[in-house]
């Protein structure tokens, strides 16, 4: 490479008559910026690599780590994993790795902008916090990032647990309040509120004397017009009501009733196992949406149909099929539950992570552009 600049160089210098007239002059000139080109592109595959080299070699490094790999960016989830086993290769090369909570831990983040998905690495040595990130284009993963109409979806990480997730909702408890999170387990229904990228927990209500039994996962939360939320569980009906004041406590009376009464297809247990979904357009797994990017109503839906199978969210227009969907996301594990958001611009999604074996919750969201 130094040879073919040096020979440009030395033609531009010496022969300006020869460079203006001489086909060479352009092929070198062409050489020369297809090579600085390929020096400093780098794969997705090579650019992780690079950031567990660079972990590696930081200092003190512990001889253990447990890493903690976590995707909050709209990057497909197979994607995620692909990066992930190539940076575990990779650093592996070097550092000892295991799933032990009392060693260091190793928390690496998927993350993005709007050109470029960053990877950021934290790990705390000494009491400090070392930092190390790396940038992967959007353009290295075009060919299965879905697109269409300048709509693409986007996916942020907002809860993760091993107790089952029955169903999701962001509500304000009271007008003009910030929104919570409602998480409904079988024996809780447990209240989160979003600070500085981390959920404070507000309060957790149980249902007293209360055990559930069925074979279905069902349960519901709807809020009403005066900002009460029911909750809605076999055989169970509550009704959740903010504090009056600040700094008050929610209530939540409940008494037997006739449980869940949705029309959508039940999911049981042994779905978890090898059964497929009932419905082909299952209520439980369809949101609507609208954004600032057109006039368009718009819907969110589940492409998939075995619960045993990572899942696929379509965005579909309205009025089209299911098959004219413009863009998607992928999961991990089956999608369990989808509720649109107050302000119709998002939707919270209950996905059962396949390789964790965990319940989590993302915000879905329209993004206009690429």
């Amino acid at each position: 490479m130094m040879a073919v600049a040096a020979v440009c160089i030395r033609n531009l210098l010496f022969s300006p008559r020869m460079v203006l007239a001489n086909f060479r002059y352009f092929l070198c000139v062409w050489m020369l910026l297809s090579g600085c080109v390929a020096c400093v592109a780098q794969t997705p595959e090579e650019a992780v690599r690079g950031l567990a080299r660079r972990i590696a070699e930081m200092r003190e490094l512990p001889e253990k780590v447990s890493l903690e790999w976590v995707n909050i960016s709209s990057l497909p989830e197979a994607e995620s994993i692909v990066l992930r086993a190539g940076f575990v290769k990779e650093l592996e090369r070097r550092v000892v790795t295991a799933e032990e909570p009392a060693i260091a831990a190793l928390q690496v983040s998927v993350r993005e902008t709007p050109t470029n998905f960053l990877l950021v690495a934290r790990m705390v040595m000494n009491g400090g916090e070392q930092v190390r990130m790396a940038e992967l284009p959007r353009v290295g993963f075009l060919p299965v990032m879905a697109t269409g109409r300048g709509l693409r979806l986007a996916k942020q990480l907002l809860w993760q647990q091993t107790e089952t997730i029955l169903d999701t909702g962001e509500f304000s408890g009271t007008p003009g309040s910030s929104p919570n999170i409602f998480l409904l387990r079988p024996d809780a229904l447990a209240i989160y509120r979003e600070a500085d990228e981390r959920f404070i927990e507000i309060q957790e209500l149980p249902f007293p004397g209360y055990k559930y039994v069925s074979r279905d996962l069902r349960g519901e939360l709807h809020q009403g017009k005066d900002g009460a939320i029911a909750v809605a569980l076999p055989g169970l009906n509550c009704v959740a009501r903010g504090p009056a004041e600040e700094g008050g406590r929610w209530t939540m009376p409940c008494a037997a009733g006739n449980g869940v009464k949705s029309n959508a297809s039940p999911v049981t247990t042994s779905s978890m196992t090898g059964a497929k979904r009932g419905s082909d357009v299952d209520p439980q797994q369809v949101a609507t949406l609208r954004s600032n990017c057109d006039a368009n109503g718009w819907r969110l839906l589940s492409a998939g149909s075995d619960w045993t199978q990572p899942d696929r969210l379509l965005l579909v227009n309205t009025e089209a099929k299911r098959e004219e969907s413009v863009a998607s996301l992928d999961f991990a594990g089956p999608l369990r539950r989808l509720t649109g958001g107050e302000d119709g611009k998002s939707a919270l999604a209950v996905v059962f992570n396949l390789t964790s074996g965990s319940y989590e919750v993302y915000r879905i969201t329209m993004v206009c552009g690429r």
